[in-house]
């Protein structure tokens, strides 16, 4: 097989051969090395939030609220805002209520008694976020209910 480089400049023009420019090469390198450079900050900004969150424990105390234990990393100077949702058996809305925790220590534990308008069966923290509300769904209460308020107290309970 004969390299069509290798013959006379007249017969490549003839023939289509053509040079690559010298700048091709470099950058695609250089644009392989910014998706590089890039996916790794996604990956590192995915994995090291600001603000870490975890479902502890919840039991479902009466039928009118349910406690919540979660655990929750930060900075101590930020304020944060959890979201904790209820649901019945049916996978239907009961609760759903957002919490504030202040600054303080950069662990915390909290424990939150949230009102239900139904028994609770399944109990899911949304997510955690440092200076307002972190994206997460909105409640879903069924047609004609709302949320209960929020927080449980023992007020004006028989």
């Amino acid at each position: 097989m004969v390299d069509l480089r290798s013959l006379p400049p007249d017969l490549q023009a003839r023939y289509g051969v053509r040079r690559r420019p010298r700048w091709v090469a470099p950058l695609i390198i250089a644009i392989a090395v910014l998706v590089g450079v890039g996916l790794t900050a996604l990956g590192w900004t995915l994995a090291n939030p600001e603000v870490r969150w975890k479902l502890l424990t919840w039991d479902a105390v009466a039928a009118d609220h349910t406690r919540v234990t979660f655990e929750v990393r930060r900075d101590g100077a930020d304020e944060v805002t959890c979201i904790v949702r209820v649901a019945d058996g049916n996978a239907q809305d009961v609760a759903y209520a957002p919490i504030v925790i202040a600054p303080g220590d950069d662990y915390v534990q909290p424990t939150y008694d949230i009102r239900t308008r139904a028994p609770g069966r399944v109990v899911d923290l949304l997510g955690c976020a440092a200076g307002g509300a972190p994206p997460v769904p909105g409640p879903e209460f069924p047609p004609g209910t709302q949320n209960p308020p929020q927080p449980w107290s023992t007020e004006g309970q028989p």
